[in-house]
């Protein structure tokens, strides 16, 4: 911008035009910041709920320590969830995967403290039931997973994870949709949530060979 024929600046006129773009400017920032702001924050609730889970499924209980113990040793503290969801346990974790015998709860609660999902079912339930959780697992890649019957069971089902139980009766031969929703929604919150991770590949023990 000149001021006249011999090319000098128009010092007013680019003072006016820099007012304009500061002006311009702090417009932008006065709207683009509260944005900015609102969409970190909105991820940040979002990765959030995610990670833990969004709504909390099933029951909590705190837990009751972690400590290894002896076959024959009794748990220091006793246990305060059925099945148990956390506490005293044996060194070693079972392999995962689906069990057609009972397993000693303090084998799979080393499983839970690795970020596994327990399903526990009193062995009066129907065949079609059990066939049925077997598909879940085999749907969700036994991933992380130990299934096997429970006589101890205080209900027909019960889905576990580190300081968490979810428990359900059937009505009929099968699990009812929600049921099978809820046992999904269970697995994908806590799975890996316990106090140790450990990979899936991880191998663990045969049952058998401490029972």
């Amino acid at each position: 911008m000149v001021n006249d024929s011999l090319g000098r600046p128009d010092e007013q006129g680019f003072r006016i035009q820099r007012a304009k773009r500061v002006k311009v400017i702090r417009r932008l920032l006065w709207v683009g910041i509260p944005i900015l702001i609102a969409a970190v924050l909105g991820w940040g609730l979002f990765f959030l709920s995610r990670r833990s889970g969004g709504t909390e499924i099933g029951a909590f209980y705190p837990p009751v320590g972690a400590e290894h113990i002896g076959s024959a040793d009794p748990p220091p503290t006793p246990y305060n969830s059925n099945p148990p969801s956390s506490g005293a346990h044996f060194g070693s974790q079972a392999n995962w995967g689906v069990y057609d015998y009972e397993v000693n709860d303090q084998i799979f609660i080393h499983n839970l403290e690795h970020g596994g999902i327990w399903f526990a079912y009193r062995p009066s339930v129907p065949v079609a039931a059990v066939e049925e959780l077997q598909a879940i697992v085999a749907e969700l890649g036994g991933s992380k997973i130990v299934m096997a019957p429970r006589s101890a069971n205080d209900a027909d089902i019960a889905i576990v994870s580190w300081s968490r139980v979810l428990k359900f009766n059937l009505e009929g031969e099968h699990l009812a949709p929600n049921q099978r929703e809820g046992i999904r929604a269970f697995y994908e919150s806590y799975k890996n949530r316990g106090p140790e991770f450990v990979p899936d590949f991880m191998p663990g023990i045969d049952p058998k060979t401490v029972q």
